[in-house]
């Protein structure tokens, strides 16, 4: 995990589905309640965890895929 850069991370989260992407910056990124995110994008709090929930295993996919290439590189 040490050998994933900020950059690399902050890609994977700009690789993310918008709604996962939108989501989890207001929720990771800026501390919103996910009261707060819906009542802001107008979807229900269920919706905001469900998409939080989709973004972080997305999110956990790819860092293990990326940690198997660097440890198949080295």
């Amino acid at each position: 995990m040490e050998s994933i850069s900020v950059k690399e991370i902050r890609g994977m989260i700009a690789q993310l589905p918008e709604g996962y992407r939108v989501v989890f910056n207001l929720y990771v990124v800026e501390g919103y309640s996910h009261k707060e995110i819906a009542e802001t994008l107008g979807i229900t709090e269920n919706t905001s965890r469900s998409q939080l929930l989709k973004a972080r295993l997305a999110l956990q996919n790819k860092l293990k895929k990326t940690e198997i290439d660097i440890a198949h590189a080295s």
